[in-house]
């Protein structure tokens, strides 16, 4: 049996790395620190998922806080695309500071007509809208399966997708990445048949071994067999 545990085991690490990750990082990793004074696009290219689906994506801000205790709100959009590669931004406010009640998501209607980053009629799924405190915190923000399947018919169009981020406030934060993860379906398939055949082998041929002496008397005493019975004078 021990001569089975490496192959079970590097079967089960096979397994796992067939689920294939997928990690992109902005330029600048942390998106100017998200400056309330404007708002971002975020594109990315040559996205080949090689024909498989994503099973799961996710956003996250490493260390991310509000620069001060005063409302805010991050708002967070998917799109099929956006009109410039890699990270762009426009000033969408004003002021020194800009005014707190001044919150509003610049990737929704109506604003986004107007917004010079985005292309009428572009796919937009909304994502998710965030405020903040002043203590960093990690946010990860793990898309639903309807926000999947918009993921996945974006990229399909074209190979790229892109994020729209409306900071209302000024948010510092050490780094964003967008992960995704998709299963690459063959080897999974192949690995799994292999490893159910491996598993019948191994069964019938311990089924088949013979058993030894001190196990076939074992067995017989608690069935009751082979035991000698007390002689009745």
């Amino acid at each position: 049996m021990k001569s089975i545990l490496p192959f079970v085991l590097s079967v089960v690490f096979c397994l796992k790395a067939a689920a294939a990750p997928y990690t992109y990082v902005p330029n600048p990793a942390d998106l100017n620190d998200l400056d309330h004074h404007s708002a971002y696009t975020w594109r990315i290219d040559n996205i080949n998922l090689g024909g498989g689906t994503v099973s799961g994506a996710s956003l996250t801000f490493k260390n991310i806080a509000n620069w001060d205790t005063n409302p805010n709100m991050l708002f967070i959009h998917l799109f099929d695309t956006a009109k410039n590669a890699g990270v762009s931004s426009f000033l969408d406010a004003t002021g020194a500071p800009v005014p707190v009640n001044q919150i509003a998501d610049n990737f929704a209607s109506p604003l986004l007509a107007s917004n010079p980053l985005i292309a009428s009629g572009t796919g937009n799924t909304f994502l998710t809208s965030k405020s903040f405190t002043m203590t960093r915190t990690t946010f990860t923000y793990n898309f639903t399966i309807p926000q999947l399947l918009a993921l996945q018919s974006y990229i399909a169009n074209g190979g790229n997708i892109a994020f729209g981020l409306d900071p209302d406030c000024h948010f510092f934060n050490d780094g964003v990445t967008f992960n995704m993860t998709v299963p690459e379906g063959g080897k999974t398939a192949v690995l799994l048949g292999l490893t159910i055949i491996f598993v019948c082998l191994v069964h019938r041929k311990l089924s088949s071994a013979p058993v030894s002496q001190s196990a076939r008397a074992s067995e017989e005493t608690s069935s009751g067999e082979g035991v000698p019975l007390p002689s009745v004078r």
